[in-house]
């Protein structure tokens, strides 16, 4: 029988003395001369790591007596675990072989875990090594997943499912649902959704109508952003749908205002939709409120925003009927961010060749001017690594190029008409550059256009 020792009085103990035989190796390296201390356990190095992520054990310090090294068996042994954790022994990929000398297990759960490891041969077993694994939470926020809208009727059972939240670092989470809002003639509240503790609360609507419910995960340390969901109960008239667009980070070419995008709302009669932008949180020194929006109900609003930080703004929309569960949009603005400068590309090198028939007069070749020719240009290859929207332009230092639209990522460029000489090449070369700047930094790049025009006998 072996005892559960306190955490406190197993990071008090000490390696067992190997004399003189200690060392590291790999499993085939443990063999030592035979000594009345050996077999002797190495749990290895106590390690500090991040939720999420297998833990690699390492046994490879233990030691054998040379004679019994094809005998030896690893044993490895949780003796703690933190609250709430369902880590044991059936976790570790590998025990009680000679295999086992470097198994590992997912911890579920923040904390130390303290494991155990003793070895044996044919002579022995070992006195007990340990090692301490503390597993510490990110620092990223989990995110919450309500699952999709709900259509019920009165008195029938509803099931959420919150089962597609997750934690970047893996972290086990826990679950908070809330009732946000039923309809005038309901008096339900969040005490009326049932196991609202886990991923799939249930819920029964007393009447006609639309609830909508949150779901806020937390990985222990971090609460996420809550995520809404709506149940329509009984009503002919379906649910709209709010979609508030992408989430953004800035920079220090933050835009100024942010340019919102409901247009992915829909409505699946078909009716016409109201748009309404509110805001949901703001940074703790910004000012900011819903007059921030330059028109509210537009489903292309823009906000003005004071001081960088996270804003967290929130879309519904109604068809006259009933109103959307609401959608979140979250833009964060970073003015110390670093900016990297952009990478401008104008494309490859362009060669024109032309021929135009002469005309032959008193042994005197006559030949026509090949005419002005129009190119395509396209710079869309320039990119910014910081995802800094870009200007662009275009310029040619002797204006002999004309850009159809200078400031467009890909444009068509006229070339003037080329004289011809007879049999002979007459070429023009013109370097165009472009130019492509974010709110800070402009970098360029040349594309030769190379325009030869040669008189032929017809």
């Amino acid at each position: 029988m072996r005892l559960a020792l306190p955490t406190a009085s197993i990071l008090a103990l000490f390696a067992v003395a190997t004399s003189g035989c200690a060392g590291k190796g790999d499993a085939t390296d443990s063999a030592a001369p035979c000594d009345t201390d050996l077999p002797a356990s190495n749990a290895g190095e106590d390690q500090s790591l991040l939720l999420g992520g297998p833990v690699q054990l390492d046994g490879t310090g233990s030691l054998f007596c040379a004679r019994y090294a094809d005998s030896a068996v690893y044993d490895w042994n949780f003796v703690s675990v933190p609250a709430g954790s369902a880590v044991d022994g059936t976790a570790l990929t590998d025990n009680r072989t000679i295999d086992a000398v470097k198994p590992s297990f997912v911890p579920d759960v923040a904390g130390d875990y303290v494991v155990e490891l003793r070895v044996s041969d044919e002579s022995a077993e070992s006195a007990p090594d340990y090692a301490v694994m503390s597993i510490a939470v990110g620092d990223a926020a989990p995110v919450a997943d309500c699952g999709p809208d709900l259509t019920g009727a009165v008195g029938a059972s509803l099931t959420f499912d919150g089962s597609a939240s997750n934690d970047p670092e893996g972290a086990v989470l826990e679950y908070y649902w809330a009732m946000t809002g039923a309809p005038a003639c309901s008096s339900q509240t969040t005490d009326d959704l049932y196991n609202s503790g886990g991923p799939s609360p249930t819920f029964v609507p007393e009447c006609d109508g639309i609830y909508t419910v949150s779901l806020v995960v937390s990985d222990g340390a971090f609460y996420s952003d809550p995520d809404i969901c709506a149940v329509n109960v009984a009503s002919a008239n379906r649910l709209p749908i709010a979609d508030a667009g992408a989430s953004e980070e800035f920079g220090v070419c933050a835009e100024q205002p942010f340019q919102l995008n409901g247009w992915g709302s829909y409505d699946l009669d078909g009716e016409e939709l109201t748009y309404l932008w509110t805001v949901v949180r703001i940074p703790a020194e910004s000012t900011a409120t819903d007059d921030n929006f330059d028109d509210p109900t537009s489903p292309d609003a823009k906000f003005t925003w004071d001081v960088d930080g996270t804003y967290l703004l929130q879309l519904q929309v109604t068809d006259g009927t009933t109103w959307s569960a609401p959608d979140l949009v979250q833009f964060t603005v970073d003015l110390n961010a670093t900016n990297d400068a952009p990478t401008a590309n104008a494309g490859e090198d362009v060669l024109i060749e032309k021929e135009v028939d002469c005309e032959s007069s008193s042994y005197v070749w006559d030949c026509p001017d090949c005419q002005a020719l129009d190119i395509e240009l396209d710079g869309s290859q320039s990119f910014d690594p910081d995802g800094d929207p870009m200007t662009y332009e275009w310029d040619e230092s002797t204006a002999s190029v004309h850009f159809h639209n200078r400031y467009s990522a890909i444009t068509d460029a006229t070339l003037p008409a080329q004289p011809a000489t007879y049999q002979t090449g007459n070429t023009t070369e013109y370097e165009v550059v472009l130019s492509v700047s974010d709110c800070a930094n402009t970098a360029s790049d040349t594309v030769a256009l190379t325009y030869t025009c040669t008189g032929e006998k017809p």
